[in-house]
């Protein structure tokens, strides 16, 4: 698991709570995933990273609301 951006922002709260609940057995996250802040500047690089690497994006917003895109490989096209 990994967030995009520092510390005490929706993602990284979201992340340690998927850990916690983990540690318990009750994480409704994949266990490879990236927490990303949906407000972030970097949303679109963060997608594309968690895509290549085979990982499902756990978006989560600022009040907290956190929805998992599990996204397929997606074969790189030339001049598209």
């Amino acid at each position: 698991m990994s967030t995009n951006g520092g510390h005490d922002t929706p993602a990284s709260r979201a992340m340690d709570e998927a850990i916690a609940l983990s540690i318990q057995g009750r994480s409704p996250y994949p266990n490879r995933a990236f927490f990303v802040n949906v407000e972030g500047s970097h949303l679109s690089e963060m997608i594309v990273r968690a895509t290549d690497e085979d990982k499902a994006v756990v978006l989560v917003s600022a009040d907290g609301t956190a929805r998992v895109l599990r996204l397929e490989r997606v074969i790189q096209v030339a001049g598209v």
